[in-house]
């Protein structure tokens, strides 16, 4: 196997444990049920509320980046295989 197809293997193989990780992220399961969770009496102290916003403001912003992160490495990998001369897929 070349250099090329073993770097290719194991780019394919993190990119699609990456995929298969934000798909099952997507899904929102564990926040549909912190939805049920937060209608309990007492939950929702000031330091719970503060706490709460805190962290899923952080991961919205964190899903934001990724998106952004995503986005940019496609466009950078269509530029470098421009630049080398080939048709991008």
């Amino acid at each position: 196997m070349s250099d090329h197809d073993l770097h290719v293997s194991v780019v394919d193989k993190k990119v699609t444990a990456l995929s298969n990780a934000l798909a099952d992220l997507g899904r929102g399961t564990s926040l549909r049920e912190l939805l049920k969770i937060i209608r309990f009496p007492g939950y929702t102290t000031p330091a719970e509320f503060a706490l709460t916003l805190a962290i899923v403001d952080v991961m919205a912003a964190q899903v934001s980046a990724m998106a952004k992160l995503e986005n940019d490495l496609l466009a950078a990998s269509k530029q470098i295989v421009q630049k080398a001369g080939m048709a991008a897929a």
